[in-house]
């Protein structure tokens, strides 16, 4: 069981053009396709996911230069009683590294996040590569 995990990909691109498109908040939907409407006003998001969940989401920890930005999820995910987490961009050999972290915790016994989360964020990572290297669908 897993309520804090990472998961990564290499890239091959400069990290400011990884960053451009994973750093952009508001840009989700063109990625990770279980987000499906994005809708970004001040620090707030919001986010309507494939399924039809709808997620309140805060921004927090936006940094440019680190090429890092957090967010907590505030409503929308049964049995959470915190979430929050972190997209990072990292140079790499060859590119760049883009790395997404959850952290959460729950008043749910047994609940773990990563065997919930790992499938569909490695998937959208991958799709975020291969938009980045010219070889998406």
């Amino acid at each position: 069981m897993a309520n804090d995990f990472e998961v990564g990909i290499d890239v091959g691109v400069p990290p400011d053009a990884a960053w451009a498109l994973a750093g952009d908040p508001a840009r989700v939907t063109e990625w990770f396709s279980a987000a499906v409407e994005c809708e970004v006003v001040g620090d707030e998001r919001r986010v309507t996911l494939a399924n039809g969940a709808r997620l309140v989401e805060r921004l927090v920890d936006h940094d440019d230069v680190a090429r890092e930005y957090s967010y907590v999820v505030e409503s929308g995910i049964p049995g959470l009683t915190s979430h929050r987490a972190t997209v990072r961009v990292a140079e790499a050999p060859g590119g760049s590294r883009v790395l997404w972290r959850q952290q959460a915790t729950s008043d749910v016994e047994g609940y773990d996040i990563e065997s919930r989360l790992r499938g569909v964020m490695t998937g959208g990572l991958e799709r975020l590569r291969d938009i980045l290297e010219g070889t998406a669908a």
